[in-house]
């Protein structure tokens, strides 16, 4: 039983991850209205995201406007077998519909 309470869509977007002052790449897989999921690109070394953390997404909108989303790191786990990338859960800081309708 699905327990989201919005829809997800696909996205695929490249993306950045500000994180404890540290930009990490990576790809937004899904995003709704309340959240996102993403997926790093390889890291150097291991970092521990921490839950109910702030963190801040930059991306480039289809219209060519950069956008960047308030974030609270919901979870993270890393994945294997080499664990140098990382799939992230963020909840949406406040309601940024304005930076986001182009996904929904």
């Amino acid at each position: 039983m699905e327990k989201r309470r919005a829809k997800r869509v696909t996205a695929g977007y490249k993306t950045e991850i500000i994180y404890d002052g540290v930009t990490y790449s990576g790809v937004i897989e899904n995003i709704s209205a309340s959240g996102v999921s993403l997926l790093t690109d390889p890291i150097d070394s291991e970092v521990e995201f921490v839950a109910y953390e702030s963190a801040d997404l930059k991306f480039e909108a289809p219209s060519g406007d950069n956008v960047t989303l308030e974030c609270t790191i919901m979870w993270s786990s890393p994945i294997p077998p080499h664990n140098v990338r990382y799939r992230i859960g963020l909840e949406l800081v406040g309601r940024p519909w304005d930076k986001i309708t182009f996904f929904l």
